[in-house]
């Protein structure tokens, strides 16, 4: 956890520096989970940025899937999409795409994946540096201890932090 955390606090002290020429935000989020991840419980956190006035960035996260009896973790790399959703203020749609990789261990057994993911959502500002998010993601095939290669999925809300520039 610790290693976790000391990449994180890493990860904002290196982006903080170009918060002038970039929107960077960061949160935090729960959900539920289905298909090969039926059996877990998503808690993490992600961190993300994006070039100001520019709908496209990426975003890492880390999710606790579960701690007992199985230890396993979900790590995303992901380009993301935002666009206002047009007469709504202060909302947005997002649409994401990239990859995702699962690691698990169960019973001294470990495995791991990297497969490719997709998510849309929207998000909503409700004060100026922080909003609401509420998102679905897929991951194709993930290798679980559930059995046989099935998708995954992922119903997931969550608070956001918009760093000031």
């Amino acid at each position: 956890m610790r290693r976790y955390t000391a990449v994180a606090g890493l990860a904002v002290s290196l982006l903080w520096p170009v918060a002038g020429i970039a929107g960077i935000w960061g949160g935090a989020e729960l959900g539920v989970a289905g298909g090969a991840l039926s059996q877990t419980a998503p808690l993490g956190v992600y961190l993300g940025g994006s070039a100001r006035g520019f709908p496209v960035g990426g975003e890492l996260s880390y999710q606790f899937l579960s701690l007992n009896p199985a230890r396993e973790g979900l790590f995303t790399a992901t380009a993301i999409y935002r666009h206002a959703i047009p007469n709504v203020r202060n909302m947005r749609f997002l649409a994401r795409g990239g990859i995702a990789y699962i690691h698990s261990v169960r019973n001294g057994y470990t495995s791991s994946s990297t497969r490719p993911m997709i998510g849309a959502g929207v998000s909503y500002r409700f004060m100026p540096r922080l909003s609401l998010r509420a998102e679905y993601d897929l991951i194709f095939g993930p290798a679980t201890h559930t059995g046989p290669l099935v998708n995954g999925s992922e119903l997931l809300g969550g608070v956001t932090y918009h760093f000031a520039s």
